[in-house]
């Protein structure tokens, strides 16, 4: 990790003509980096870093309108979403009106048909379809002997 703080502190110091030059990465027998513009004599091990130019300001240029660019439409997409979450809110909610009155009518067309089937009582009538009773009060069975 400090290596990479020393590499982005080295390379943020740096002049662009010294960019251009080559750059190397030395390691020594204890294991101790070092970056140079000329390799080191007494390294174990010396490579050359490769580092790209920095971007022209055409490119930085294009990455920004870019950048503006998608934060435009992740602007448009995220209202559009809000405006959908919206509208399906709404239908989920005439859907469940719809529902509750649907219930509601169905509730009273059955209170209906239970009113329309409801015989008033008249004391001695009987309701017409309406079969007499199976036993009465002070009603005894019959048991006849069998043959």
């Amino acid at each position: 990790m400090k290596t990479v703080v020393n590499i982005t502190f080295l390379l943020l110091l740096m002049p662009t003509v010294i960019i251009a030059e080559t750059i190397y990465k030395s390691i020594d027998k204890n294991g101790k980096v070092t970056y140079s513009t000329m390799p080191a004599k007494n390294a174990a091990r010396s490579t050359n870093i490769d580092i790209a130019p920095p971007p022209s300001q055409e490119a930085i240029e294009a990455a920004q309108d870019r950048h503006e660019h998608n934060k435009q439409t992740a602007e448009i997409l995220d209202e559009n979403r809000k405006k959908r979450d919206e509208i399906n809110a709404e239908e989920n909610r005439l859907k469940r009106e719809q529902k509750k009155q649907l219930q509601q009518q169905r509730q009273a067309e059955k209170n209906n048909e239970n009113k329309d089937n409801i015989h008033p009582y008249i004391p001695g009538r009987r309701p017409a379809g309406m079969l007499p009773p199976v036993h009465r009060q002070g009603y005894r069975p019959v048991h006849l002997p069998a043959h």
